[in-house]
Formats: structure tokens, C-alpha cells, sequence
């Protein structure tokens, strides 16, 4: 009897730290899919962040938590930001941001959230012709994945990818 109240003592404090150990589920999506393909207006970048700016394709946050209450009673939790650009199936670059706190519920990121446009504008494929034709995209099928990493919590959210072809 003295042993099996002694597991039951040691699974509950065991138990006891992930049971309130912070939580968060949710999802990224572009418009309303978290794989979306889109159609692109030219070879020229300033037209896809044109049309990120205006909402044509909206990046979208939501996630939800559990336990995330700060000692002051605020639901906040850090996320860093990561994106990663292939060209052809070829990995461009890969960037993240320094973490910020966000707080749960939905919410529309802006381009500068992520680093997309800077790795598209500024890449192995364009530094040759950069002073030529600043903002042009190479040829090719591109593929953008937006992934956002909750800091010192459980779980994680959907990452979003968007794909487009430059012809």
C-alpha cells in the first residue's frame, strides 16, 4: 500500500508541471488556405508586394493558448517569425525574426512580418542583374513557407506556404 502511494505522490508531481505548462494551437494561412497557390501580375517583386499590401492575399495569425498567463495576469506568448524561399524545389534563403509577443485571437501580418520580399529581391539568382532590373524574378516556380515558433510553450501552429510561377 505505502508503494502505490508513493507512485501516486511521485506521477502527480511529475504530472503536475506539464499540466500547467503553457500551450498554443492555431494556424497561419494565406486568404483562407494554409497552401495556397497564387497568380503573379508580372516578373516584377514590387507588384506580389503590392498586392500583400493591399490584402489581395492576406497573411492571417490566429492561435489560441492555454496557461499562458504572465505573472502580471497578461495572456501573452513570444513568436519568431521564419520563412524560407525556394526557387525550383532549390532552398533560396532562410530568415526569421526576432521574437515579439503577440496575444491570442486572429490577426492580419503584414509583409514585413516576414522576410519574403527581402529574400526574393535579394538572392543568388539576382545579384547579377540587381542594378539592371532591381525587383525582377528570375524564371521559375517559387515556393514561400511562413512558419510561426511559439517560445517556451507547447505545441505550434500550422505554417502557411504559397507558391507562384514567374514566367
Amino acid at each position: 500500500m505505502k508503494k502505490l502511494i508513493y507512485l501516486v505522490v511521485a506521477w502527480i508531481c511529475l504530472a503536475l508541471p506539464f499540466a500547467q505548462a503553457q500551450s498554443v494551437r492555431g494556424e497561419l494561412t494565406i486568404g483562407k488556405s494554409s497552401d495556397q497557390k497564387i497568380e503573379v501580375k508580372s516578373d516584377n517583386l514590387v507588384d506580389l508586394f503590392i498586392d500583400f499590401r493591399k490584402e489581395r492575399f492576406p497573411i492571417l495569425f490566429s492561435f489560441q493558448g492555454d496557461g499562458i498567463k504572465s505573472k502580471e495576469g497578461r495572456e501573452i506568448i513570444f513568436f519568431e517569425f521564419i520563412t524560407e524561399v525556394y526557387h525550383n524545389g532549390k532552398l533560396l534563403g532562410k530568415n526569421s525574426r526576432n521574437p515579439m509577443p503577440y496575444i491570442p485571437g486572429d490577426m492580419i501580418i503584414g509583409t514585413e512580418g516576414f522576410d519574403f520580399i527581402s529574400l526574393l529581391s535579394y538572392n543568388e539568382l539576382t545579384r547579377g542583374y540587381t542594378k539592371e532590373s532591381p525587383g525582377k524574378m528570375a524564371p521559375g516556380s517559387y515556393q514561400v513557407k511562413l512558419t510561426a515558433k511559439a517560445l517556451n510553450a507547447k505545441g505550434s501552429l500550422k505554417p502557411a506556404t504559397f507558391s507562384f510561377t514567374v514566367k
